[in-house]
């Protein structure tokens, strides 16, 4: 029996999709024949341009490889994806923590701590940041642009 499930190979940062060319396997014909009806449907339904479907609203439904091997978009995804597991931010513990941090900074609960750290970084005063700030910065004028990230 394998250590490997549908769940833990797709959340564990030891799975060997972490280091696996997911471009190459999800455009595998077989990576699609071998999914159920209800499977490939559901995997269709998310897609977010409906020109990558072949034949779309038939059973023989399928994704257009072709294209989806020379976009750009998809390789990118990819990557981020297997990165992303690679680093752990598919655990479900890390998930969690991450979605809570979120929500602690839509609340404005890291604010000051921003602001003290922006002076403290860039000998400014008092700016704004978080929810009410404008996104801008107190720069002295030189038209150039500052953005942090």
């Amino acid at each position: 029996m394998s250590k490997w499930t549908s769940d833990n190979i797709l959340t564990d940062p030891k799975s060997p999709l972490a280091t696996s060319d997911l471009r190459t396997l999800l455009t595998h014909p077989l990576a699609w024949s071998s999914l159920t009806l209800d499977d490939r449907r559901e995997i269709l339904s998310l897609f977010p341009d409906p020109a990558l479907i072949l034949d779309a609203d038939t059973d023989a439904a399928r994704p257009d490889l072709e294209s989806l091997i020379n976009d750009d978009a998809f390789r990118a995804d990819c990557a981020a994806y297997v990165e992303d597991l690679a680093q752990g931010r598919h655990d479900p513990q890390w998930l969690r923590d991450a979605w809570r941090a979120h929500e602690r900074r839509k609340r404005g609960e890291f604010d000051e701590f921003l602001r003290r750290k922006f002076g403290e970084d860039w000998g400014q005063g008092e700016t704004r940041v978080g929810n009410g700030g404008d996104g801008g910065d107190k720069g002295d004028g030189e038209g150039g642009s500052s953005s942090a990230r």
